[in-house]
């Protein structure tokens, strides 16, 4: 009687308990290999971005950047012979005046 309140374990139950810390072995297992490559993958993105700027400098320029370079060097300097037209314009202006206002 004094058994009656009192559960006894089945071997069905100690068999689900051994597959449980079995699945547990496994997933934990399988996350550390996980967690391991990840950690792989990181550490060749972070190589090969840290190779990829260290040679940007030994690529060759896009040739139409280079065309628009020698046209922007082309426009400047246009830009500032036209600068330089405009000021003796100017001072030739100012110069005449002068002489009108004289003259009278």
């Amino acid at each position: 009687m004094w058994n009656a309140g009192r559960e006894t374990s089945y071997p069905g139950t100690e068999l689900s308990k051994n597959q449980a810390v079995k699945e547990k072995e496994r997933l934990i297992k399988e996350l550390q290999l996980i967690t391991e490559e990840r950690n792989d993958l990181r550490d060749r993105l972070r190589f090969l971005t840290e190779r990829s700027m260290k040679n940007r400098s030994h690529i060759r320029p896009n040739p139409y950047y280079e065309d628009l370079e020698r046209m922007e060097e082309a426009v400047m300097s246009i830009l500032h012979n036209l600068e330089m037209e405009n000021t003796e314009v100017h001072e030739n202006n100012h110069k005449l005046k002068k002489e009108i206002t004289f003259s009278r």
